[in-house]
């Protein structure tokens, strides 16, 4: 029995060592888990816009660059 009672203490301290019951909490409080959520995606939006708005500049020098437009 001591040693079922040692690989249990094992495991305990292993899922608190993971913080698992930080995640618990985090899922189960709905609000909290709304408002992450929303700012994730406003984020997420944001970078979107601001890599292709990068992407379309290096793009436009790229093309000014090798045919010589002149793009204003």
């Amino acid at each position: 029995m001591k040693d079922t009672d040692k690989r249990i203490e094992i495991l305990l301290n292993a899922l608190e060592a993971s913080g698992i019951r930080k995640l618990a909490d985090a899922l189960s409080d709905s609000k909290r888990l709304f408002f992450r959520s929303f700012l994730s995606g406003i984020f997420r939006g944001l970078g979107a816009a601001i890599g292709f708005s990068v992407l379309g500049a290096l793009a436009l020098l790229l093309l000014q660059r090798v045919f010589g437009l002149d793009v204003r």
